[in-house]
């Protein structure tokens, strides 16, 4: 069918895609391709109309190319995107309706009207979906779009030329061979929310939607500690790491308003004590931060420490501080420290039967190997908070135990072994995981390995009351290596009383009351941090530091959604990359150790702004040729190139050997500005981003030009950085 085309200059062209970015268009969309990878569709609204060419050129700047279809199901998930007025024209006349611009092209001097055509990623069109006698070539049409049909919109294809700049969108496609970061899994029966993200090595936090779309994010000065979570007036709370000498990381808890700002710090960080791995806001809104405290070899065997668990001349015992944020004052203390015992010398303090005091700490206990000498003894890493019994849960990694302690005593109370609800001072009133830490059992008793995120399951979820540890396997016995979540019910009564088990029994459960293991078990593994979150639905969000990788499992542990963290120091990585581990070879650079998940009538995100970006992690076209047009009756020219492109520091420019005698090739922006001459050599060129003053150039479109006295040789190029 005839179609209204355009005389636009190519410079015009070029420069028209600078308003692009002003376009309507709703968000990206994921589906699930055949082959398994997420594919993003994001349809563009162009009121004023606008050409193949702008299309292709807008696609390719925003780091994907005009969407291609390749089965039934793919075109009717694309069309369901543009299946409204804004997307379509309605041609002059004849009523027809002309659909967006899809990102299939015919080769010039092809047999017309039905062959050359393929798909600018130069897929072949083994799908088609043409509508009734189409495509008919009615003046040079070359360029593929939804339509045409009178006063109907319809899911077929018409040819029209890449020149019509009536037509009113077009849709993008993000995609690469596979997927490997941010949205993987993303199936029905999971739990609508935000996510919430603080990776180890970014100094931000991060906020995605379920379909992996970037909603928000608050930058940070420091690396962070024990990630962040979102208060319910919208201020985001974190630990933040300073770099103490004296300790090995923390120092620091701030909260951060939407907008980024800091509203309040507090630094716990000198050369005697230093806050690590987790804080908290408790109900009254007063902050309580786990600790490092320093006590000196001197101190350590004067306790009954022995000597030759001493290797660093120093231990490093944990204590809680609450701080008021309203005075900055410390308004309750607890100190592991005064609740230890030990039979290793009779003439040291503290000295006693282990196994007759399960509510004492065993001053010599270590499990893990290489913590023997250590300064780090306990390597705590995670605290929870109880408000109906108002009690303390502590994750004692080194030990693969929680313990409970009473959080309504005094200081005082805290500090001695009466008083408080339980009238227990600051004694554990409850620990499980591992009895043999308390002389109740031997290694094959043991039921948590370097576990982290121990906490209560809230009131209203599933299993509350019940807790909830992200198990990280590490020294666990056996060929294996695998993590768990675990589920268990602690042995209380409906007060929070936890009965004091018969002489030489120990603490029950005997086992979970629910355990989550991958499948096969080696699939799921992390040594460091990592933590989980029973979500209102019944089903775990859990997250793997190791890998990045947040998922939902149901409680039979089907997964249903999966999302891997694009994010490494200040770069969002590419989508089909995968991200290299640490030099430990412990954890990949995208680690991250929490991820909650919020609601959307969760009151931190009232009357906020959640409206979907982009992913996080970036698209490339480098796999893609970049497609030339040819006009009607010329002789064909060799297929100018660049690569890469899209490229982010250089790019080998080729116009041919044809071109030997062109001194020169011209780099413009898309305002029209020459921002770079170079020579040519036998038709080629290197571009290294930069200007002509030997400055690199900002991120966007750009134009190379042969100077050949008027030839219209000219290449698209897209610099990404």
């Amino acid at each position: 069918m005839m179609t209204h085309s355009s005389s636009k200059s190519f410079a015009t062209l070029i420069a028209s895609v600078a308003l692009l970015a002003g376009f309507a268009g709703a968000q990206p969309e994921p589906w699930l391709h055949p082959d398994g990878s997420i594919h993003y569709y994001h349809a563009i609204s162009t009121p004023s109309g606008l050409n193949w060419n702008l299309a292709w050129d807008s696609a390719l700047g925003h780091g994907g190319y005009l969407a291609t279809i390749t089965a039934q199901a793919e075109n009717d998930f694309v069309f369901s995107l543009v299946d409204s007025s804004p997307y379509w024209y309605q041609r002059p006349g004849t009523g027809k309706l002309a659909g967006p611009w899809l990102g299939g092209t015919q080769d010039f001097g092809s047999h017309e009207p039905d062959s050359g055509w393929h798909w600018v990623t130069d897929e072949t069109m083994d799908f088609v979906n043409w509508s009734p006698g189409q495509p008919d070539n009615q003046g040079n049409e070359n360029a593929l779009h939804f339509g045409e049909s009178a006063g109907v919109r319809v899911p077929t294809w018409n040819d029209a030329s890449c020149l019509d700049d009536s037509i009113r969108g077009f849709v993008r496609e993000l995609s690469a061979d596979s997927t490997t970061l941010g949205l993987k899994v993303y199936d029905s029966g999971f739990f609508d929310g935000y996510s919430l993200f603080s990776p180890q090595t970014v100094r931000k936090a991060f906020l995605v939607d379920m379909k992996g779309r970037a909603v928000h994010s608050w930058p940070s000065t420091y690396l962070p500690i024990g990630g962040a979570v979102l208060l319910e007036n919208g201020t985001l709370f974190r630990g933040a790491n300073l770099n103490n000498p004296s300790f090995t990381n923390g120092g620091r808890v701030e909260m951060v308003d939407w907008d980024g700002n800091v509203t309040w710090a507090y630094n716990y960080s000198d050369s005697t004590h230093c806050h690590h791995h987790a804080q908290l806001v408790l109900p009254s809104g007063n902050v309580l931060i786990l600790a490092f405290e320093l006590k000196s070899k001197a101190e350590a065997i004067a306790a009954g420490r022995d000597t030759a668990k001493l290797g660093q001349n120093k231990l490093w015992p944990e204590h809680l501080v609450e701080v008021d944020p309203t005075t900055d004052s410390i308004v309750w203390e607890w100190h592991l420290w005064d609740h230890v015992i030990q039979d290793y010398d009779s003439t040291k303090a503290n000295y006693g039967v282990v196994g007759d005091h399960p509510e004492l700490v065993d001053l010599n206990f270590f499990l893990l190997s290489g913590v023997k000498g250590k300064a780090d003894w306990v390597h705590a890493n995670a605290l929870d908070y109880n408000e109906d019994f108002d009690q303390i849960v502590i994750s004692a990694h080194n030990f693969g135990e929680i313990w409970v302690i009473d959080h309504s005593t005094t200081t005082e109370e805290a500090a001695g072994h009466t008083g408080g609800r339980h009238n227990m001072g600051g004694d554990v009133i409850y620990r499980w995981g591992n009895p043999w830490a308390y002389r109740r059992g031997d290694s094959t008793n043991q039921q948590l390995f370097a576990q982290h995120n121990s906490q209560w399951i809230r009131n209203g979820l599933q299993g509350a009351g019940h807790m909830l540890v992200f198990d990280n396997g590490w020294g666990r016995p056996g060929a294996d290596t695998f993590s768990t979540v675990v589920e268990f019910i602690p042995a209380c009564d409906s007060t929070g009383y936890y009965p004091r088990p018969d002489s030489g029994k120990p603490f029950g459960p005997d086992s979970a009351h629910w355990v989550y293991r991958g499948n096969p078990l080696r699939s799921f593994y992390s040594r460091n941090g990592s933590g989980a979150q029973r979500l209102p639905n019944g089903n775990t969000l859990v997250c793997e530091q190791r890998n990045g990788r947040f998922f939902e499992v149901t409680p039979d542990t089907q997964i249903v959604w999966t999302y891997v963290n694009p994010m490494v120091d200040t770069l969002a990585c590419n989508q089909g990359d995968t991200v290299p581990f640490d030099a430990r070879g412990e954890d990949r650079l995208n680690s991250a150790g929490r991820c909650p998940r919020y609601a959307p009538d969760y009151p931190g995100l009232l009357d906020r702004d959640l409206f979907p970006d982009y992913p996080l992690e970036r698209y490339s076209t480098r796999q893609y040729v970049a497609v030339t047009e040819s006009r009607p009756g010329a002789v064909p020219n060799q297929p100018a190139s660049a690569w890469p492109n899209p490229f982010d520091r250089r790019t080998a420019i080729s116009f041919g050997p044809r071109y030997r005698a062109v001194a020169a090739v011209d780099i413009f922006s898309v305002d029209g500005r020459q921002v770079r001459a170079l020579a040519l050599e036998d038709g080629s060129a290197v571009w290294d981003g930069s200007d002509n003053s030997g400055r690199q150039v900002g991120r966007g479109i750009y134009c190379a030009r042969l100077r050949d006295n008027g030839s219209s040789r000219a290449l698209k190029l897209v610099k990404l950085d």
